[in-house]
């Protein structure tokens, strides 16, 4: 049984932390900020990608409409990461697929993306990719605004996240120069992933039928807080004035760097 700890562990600045089941392992999740964060997440990327002989330069975005997540053993290990790009034209699949994004854009639906995702072998576990995808889908859905997310996967691991995160085929591969390697592009329904995420999160014994992530989201309750904390950390002051790089304030005073975002009014993209 997976346990889950939404207040944060002492000394841990993160989104929540739950007990791994299968690994005996207490995970933080947090939002990657500031240089430290954002350097032990490129370093994740690139030693997965590397191990399957893909390009490692530059494959963590940054700058405006980028918000990257980040897995990690309590006081240890690195496990996974992921990095949400939101903005209309941002996206960096139009790379490789200009024509069929344009063709989802005009069936009406708004974009974000998701980019640089790893998994270290042998210290992840599906509960712990599940949660990590939890928080991809609300970052992308109710908190950035949008209606679908896209990713490009390798052609192995398409029926991959078909069968367990509910992804549909929007292209045929091509080549990704970002990693030189093939790629297929992928989409998701982030309000019908998100609807089952709240009919099954919190009840891996539903596996037994359902061989989906889903029964190891999180739970109801959890998720509800868990998008209440994202969406106040996305869209704070600090971050929303800092540089994504260096973490620096800018020349403001002190009572504006600590104010309420939370005003009824978002910004379009986060910092």
């Amino acid at each position: 049984m997976t346990t889950c700890l939404i207040d944060a562990l002492p000394g841990e600045d993160s989104l929540a932390t739950f007990l791994d089941g299968p690994s005996g392992r207490t995970i933080a999740l947090r939002l990657a900020e500031g240089p430290s964060d954002r350097s032990r997440a490129e370093a994740l990327v690139a030693r997965m990608y590397a191990r399957m002989g893909y390009r490692t330069e530059g494959l963590l975005p940054e700058g405006p409409g980028y918000a990257t997540l980040l897995l990690a053993e309590a006081g240890g290990d690195d496990l996974g990461t992921v990095t949400v790009g939101s903005g209309e034209e941002c996206l960096r699949a139009e790379e490789s697929y200009p024509e069929e994004i344009a063709a989802l854009r005009r069936e009406g639906r708004s974009l974000c993306e998701f980019n640089a995702l790893a998994m270290a072998p042998g210290l992840g576990s599906p509960s712990a990719l599940a949660r990590l995808f939890h928080a991809a889908l609300l970052a992308g859905g109710p908190i950035l605004g949008h209606t679908d997310a896209v990713v490009e996967v390798n052609p192995t691991h398409v029926r991959f996240y078909e069968r367990m995160l509910g992804f549909e085929k929007v292209g045929v591969p091509k080549s990704c120069s970002r990693v030189a390697a093939p790629a297929v592009l992928l989409i998701v329904d982030l309000v019908g992933g998100l609807e089952r995420a709240r009919e099954n999160g919190g009840h891996p014994e539903r596996r037994a039928t359902d061989r989906s992530l889903f029964p190891l989201f999180f739970n109801p309750r959890e998720g509800e807080i868990l998008e209440e904390r994202l969406s106040e950390r996305l869209f704070s002051p600090a971050r929303l004035l800092r540089s994504p790089r260096t973490g620096s304030w800018p020349s403001l005073p002190e009572e504006e760097r600590s104010g309420s975002c939370r005003s009824g009014h978002r910004p379009s993209v986060p910092a």
